[in-house]
């Protein structure tokens, strides 16, 4: 048996190849190298399995504040306030860069076709080809954006990672 014992070394270490990890990556790859850490290959992530929509306050007829106050209402108690308004404020800049990417939502015409789910008061959820939103067009355009990006390292299938101080700068994975 071989042993195919292979170091990388970085500077940040992500896990998880979905769209949140690869948003990390690119915003990382601008400041050092980055590995990411995937299962086998970058579409196999949670994200593949993701449906429903993105809830965003970027139509007419909605305001990040109201957007804020339902997200709280709905989380009965359980969500930090800090990061609901993060979350709110921030969702129409990553969205708005989605669709630069090319992430093709639903739209109603020209426009944005914006549905209202669950706790929402307003129409705020966008999808795209209906109900495999993440996978089919956020998931492929993130990957794309994350390829272009300055070559980020990608690691498939490892089980330790030393992320010791000393002389190594970064996480080092064996």
């Amino acid at each position: 048996m071989t042993n195919s014992h292979k170091n990388h070394r970085a500077d940040y270490a992500v896990v998880g190849s979905g769209i949140a990890g690869l948003r990390a990556a690119i915003e990382l790859s601008a400041a050092g190298s980055v590995l990411v850490l995937a299962k086998s290959n970058l579409s196999d992530s949670a994200t593949a399995w993701a449906q429903g929509g993105i809830a965003v306050a970027l139509s007419d007829e909605d305001e990040i504040g109201l957007h804020e106050q339902d997200t709280i209402k709905a989380g009965d108690g359980l969500c930090r306030t800090e990061a609901v308004a993060l979350l709110v404020e921030e969702g129409p800049k990553y969205i708005t860069q989605l669709i630069e990417w090319g992430t093709e939502f639903d739209r109603a015409g020209t426009k944005l076709a914006f549905t209202r789910e669950a706790a929402h008061s307003r129409s705020r959820i966008l999808h795209a080809h209906g109900d495999s939103t993440e996978e089919r067009s956020a998931g492929r355009c993130s990957r794309s954006a994350y390829d272009s990006a300055p070559a980020p390292a990608r690691a498939r299938f490892h089980y330790g990672i030393d992320c010791g101080a000393g002389a190594r700068r970064g996480p080092s994975l064996h």
